[in-house]
């Protein structure tokens, strides 16, 4: 009787174990599930955060606080709202303008320390209004989400920069290599409308890139899939494949870096009797002014967005290496060759073939 009484009390008692890990559950209907969040200046504190919840219908809640640090105003708006705020599902940071050229080290601390926020969540930049960015909604489309934007699976093409929370944070503690932010404001009829990249030097804004060098930026860094490049007279061509090859040296003057870029591309668009040398060879000539303009443009800024330092950094001692940002950066030489390579030309001369052979099928059907 007794051992029959212990065994009862043991398949009780592990019956209570296995039921012990649900205790914290709680009801997804009584969860805020932000997706996106906004930092911006506050009018009487430092911080203004704004939550973006979505719903199943489409349409959007809006949540905003202010207070002297981020997670007091978070604190603060779950204060005030009748279900909890969970930060699991965030996906994009929006950082207003102004807070970027003040220094964004705080933020994205914050951001990776958070239990609760997935490093793998974007960054971008608002330059302009920001709370009327924060605030803009467009019709109610489920399927279309602000992740979409830079989604390489949805809408994100290479004239639009890409950042994560991780890289982000890396690249505030690295020795060679600053960050490119994606800049953008809100759409008329999308829900954003992209601007351009801001160049990071350490954790503040310097300066800016427009949507074509920011193409280029995209090339340099190997993120060209779907890349379309606009040729002078009315001439366009899509990016296949692209392959980089850097040639470092260090001389007593300073680093010295020779970049060869090979891009095969396809024609997409061309005025008739236009050959493909031509076209290669205005194409050549064009990216090889964009790009060491470009280069020179981003070393201006003394922010080496491009990251050349990592290819320098086996040749570097450790003192060079934390010297290569306010140092050896400023006296690099570098130079951009580009060769290009059309694909379709083939294409283009099987596509007439086959089209006369058949003309000479239907004319032989007709008699």
């Amino acid at each position: 009787m007794i051992s029959k009484l212990l065994k009862t009390l043991l398949v009780t008692a592990l019956m209570c174990m296995l039921l012990a890990g649900c205790w914290d559950t709680k009801d997804i209907n009584k969860q805020y599930l932000p997706v996106v969040m906004g930092v911006g200046k506050g009018e009487s504190e430092k911080y203004r955060i704004v939550l973006q919840i979505p719903d199943a219908a489409g349409k959007t809640q809006i949540l905003d606080k202010e207070a002297s640090s981020i997670s007091k105003a978070i604190d603060l708006i779950r204060t005030d709202s009748e279900k909890s705020i969970d930060l699991v599902h965030l996906r994009l940071l929006l950082i207003d303008k102004q807070i970027a050229s003040e220094g964004i080290e705080n933020l994205i601390n914050f951001s990776v320390r958070a239990n609760d926020i997935s490093i793998k969540g974007l960054v971008a930049i608002i330059d302009g209004n920001f709370e009327k960015t924060m605030y803009h909604q467009i019709s109610a489309t489920p399927e279309v989400s602000s992740y979409d934007y830079f989604s390489q699976d949805a809408g994100w093409t290479p004239n639009q920069s890409i950042v994560r929370i991780w890289e982000a944070y890396q690249s505030l503690h690295s020795y060679t290599e600053d960050m490119a932010l994606p800049m953008l404001k809100n759409g008329e009829r999308t829900l954003f409308s992209f601007i351009g990249t801001a160049i990071m030097q350490e954790d503040r804004m310097v300066g800016t890139l427009d949507q074509e060098e920011t193409l280029l930026f995209n090339l340099f860094k190997g993120r060209y899939t779907g890349g379309t490049i606009e040729v002078a007279q009315n001439t366009s061509v899509l990016i296949d494949n692209a392959k980089i090859k850097h040639h470092v040296n260090w001389r007593e003057q300073g680093p010295l870096l020779q970049t060869e870029i090979k891009l095969n591309v396809l024609i997409t668009e061309s005025p008739e009797g236009k050959s493909t040398s031509i076209i290669e060879k205005e194409l050549r000539e064009q990216l090889s002014k964009q790009f060491n303009d470009t280069a020179k443009k981003i070393r201006s800024f003394e922010s080496d967005v491009l990251g050349i330092g990592m290819l320098f950094r086996p040749r570097l001692s450790e003192e060079q290496l934390k010297e290569w940002k306010s140092k050896w950066f400023l006296k690099l030489e570098q130079e951009i060759d580009v060769k290009v390579n059309v694909l379709n030309e083939i294409y283009f001369k099987e596509n007439a073939t086959d089209q006369q052979e058949q003309g000479r099928m239907l004319k032989k059907e007709a008699k």
